[in-house]
């Protein structure tokens, strides 16, 4: 049985591994230490790992500031090796293992074919906005489709493209197409969550689901750009995905905060204003005199609410 000390990155990486000769494996600044770090916040001579006569390992302080621990926050004098949890020596991560232990089963290689359905989500991607296009045109002039459409996939394009580089440079695999299919799918799932609610609102007379559509893209928005960068960069992830926890919370209090200062509401819909095309509605016929009669009650208790005088103006003639 071998022994092996593994001074770990944060994101688990393995930055060197080192074998253990002897009973004694010393841990420090200190050059001459068998296991050399380069942390300011370690002792010259920091720790020493003891194996047993057992077989089993023990890492020991050595009288260091900083101390040992299993757990951040935990200082302890000594720490019995029973897994291959990282141990935290200064500031730096360290992990003990052992050559009879186990290894984890070995991972297959992907052989999925990405590209297909890359390029089956982009052309439903392109079918989709040829459709919103089509549904714009009131001209008697053809619509501008090879330029909206050539705009689209530049954008999708260019959007994977960024993605791909990013893991490139950090990862060195690029995953063109992975990238594109995720733009592509976030992106008709978001317009049909949004055509969804609106249709609901439409049918129904509730404005809510106009009032939360937004945030609902925002938290699509916000998964799509989750599995962008766990495909880009999966060692960093664990430390990444706070960033956009942080990221898509400040996208749902900095809207809300703003409305509500200008406002004093959670939003600024008040009214529905268009409907996409088709759209149904759910409610009982109503002839045209009951509504007319409705429509000029509603508009009388406007006009009542418009000349009323506001609490300001009514202090003011008190005043006066």
């Amino acid at each position: 049985m071998t022994w092996f000390v593994e001074h770990v990155h944060r994101d688990g990486s393995v930055l060197a591994r080192v074998a253990v000769h002897g009973e004694a494996f010393r841990i420090g600044r200190a050059l001459d230490n068998d296991l050399v770090l380069d942390d300011a916040h370690c002792a010259a001579h920091h720790a020493c790992l003891r194996l047993q006569a057992d077989g089993s390992a023990v890492l020991e302080d050595l009288g260091s500031v900083n101390g040992i621990a299993r757990h951040p926050g935990k200082p302890a004098g000594s720490i019995a090796i029973t897994g291959e949890q990282p141990l935290r020596v200064g500031q730096s991560l360290l992990r003990v293992r052992s050559t009879d232990w186990p290894l984890a089963p070995e991972k297959p290689l992907s052989s999925r074919t990405v590209w297909p359905w890359a390029l089956l989500a982009l052309a439903a991607v392109l079918g989709y906005s040829a459709w919103e296009v089509w549904l714009s045109d009131l001209n008697d002039k053809s619509p501008p489709y090879l330029y909206v459409l050539s705009g689209v996939a530049a954008v999708f394009g260019i959007w994977s493209a960024a993605y791909a580089l990013f893991g490139r440079l950090i990862s060195g695999v690029d995953r063109f197409f992975s990238h594109l299919l995720i733009a592509c799918c976030g992106y008709l799932c978001a317009e049909a969550i949004h055509a969804g609610l609106e249709s609901l609102a439409f049918s129904t007379g509730w404005l809510w689901p106009l009032q939360i559509a937004p945030y609902v893209l925002i938290v699509v928005v916000a998964l799509a750009v989750r599995q962008h960068l766990r495909l880009a960069d999966p060692r960093h992830w664990p430390t990444t995905r706070w960033g956009v926890l942080v990221v898509t919370v400040g996208a749902f209090l900095v809207p809300l905060g703003q409305t509500w200062i200008s406002q004093q509401r959670l939003s600024d819909i008040q009214t529905m204003e268009e409907i996409a095309h088709p759209g149904w509605r759910l409610a009982r016929p109503v002839p045209v005199g009951d509504f007319s009669d409705r429509a000029a009650a509603l508009q009388q208790r406007v006009d009542a609410a418009r000349s009323a005088p506001t609490d300001e103006e009514a202090s003011w003639w008190e005043e006066d």
